[in-house]
């Protein structure tokens, strides 16, 4: 969809070449019109034919191009404005609104959504072992996997920073949550990177919790990292998580179980 300074930026292109338009029919009209009246046509006449059938064609054909160009600019900036550059997952921006969207959703319906917090484990090692590149591929590799596992349309999976990426769940409690985060560390563990010829094997540490109403994404994602945190302590490679019962109060000063 145009912005509004794209559909501005059309507006102004279609008036400006109307105006064109019209004044080339007009001129081309006035120096013909003595010819015309010679043989006795009706120059009015003649100036709707002209505008009609031999200026319409090439201004629609060139506002066509020109609004598809702007479409397909106005579509990229929003991909990089969107997404992350190395993996093209969203990045925190986009995932900020898609958290503003849930939120919302779960205090109209109340139906909750829930939050990932996965940290690859032992990334630094893959960086001095196999270079950037390889942590690169790694990034890339786990991106791929966690958008093609996860619900198309209805899950959000964003690079929140570093090697860390974060998952919302729509309609998803806290053993929905749970489940939905064993399932993805053990998957995450089968997975192989091949870096010139040499693979890399993969695991993760997961933080989920169950976004509690009116909670910011500042406070959702702390409780998270508390979780993660909590996860690497304890030997990595492991879902952590906050008890259940303390989801049901929110006013609550939840500790890590």
């Amino acid at each position: 969809m145009l912005s509004t300074s794209s559909r501005l930026h059309t507006a102004v292109y279609a008036i400006l070449l109307s105006v064109v338009l019209i004044s080339a029919t007009v001129h081309f009209t006035a120096f013909i019109a003595p010819y015309l009246e010679a043989y006795g046509v009706n120059t009015v006449t003649y100036t709707a034919v002209i505008a009609s059938c031999a200026l319409a064609p090439p201004a629609s054909i060139i506002m066509a191009l020109y609004s598809h160009k702007l479409i397909k600019v106005q579509e990229q900036l929003l991909e990089l404005a969107t997404t992350d550059p190395l993996t093209g997952l969203l990045n925190r921006r986009a995932f900020a609104h898609r958290y503003d969207r849930e939120s919302a959703r779960y205090r109209r319906t109340n139906r909750p959504v829930s939050l990932l917090l996965i940290d690859l484990d032992y990334f630094k090692t893959i960086n001095d072992k196999h270079g950037h590149a390889g942590g690169d591929a790694a990034l890339k590799t786990l991106s791929s996997h966690l958008n093609e596992t996860c619900r198309y349309g209805t899950d959000d999976v964003a690079r929140w920073g570093g090697e860390e990426f974060a998952v919302l769940l729509s309609d998803s409690g806290h053993q929905s949550a749970l489940r939905a985060a064993e399932r993805l560390r053990r998957q995450i563990e089968t997975l192989q990177v091949a870096f010139n010829g040499v693979p890399i094997r993969l695991q993760a540490s997961i933080g989920a919790i169950v976004c509690r109403k009116d909670e910011t994404l500042e406070q959702a994602m702390q409780r998270a990292d508390l979780c993660l945190r909590q996860a690497k302590e304890l030997g990595r490679n492991r879902v952590m998580a906050f008890p259940e019962e303390l989801m049901k109060a929110d006013g609550d000063e939840a500790s890590v179980a």
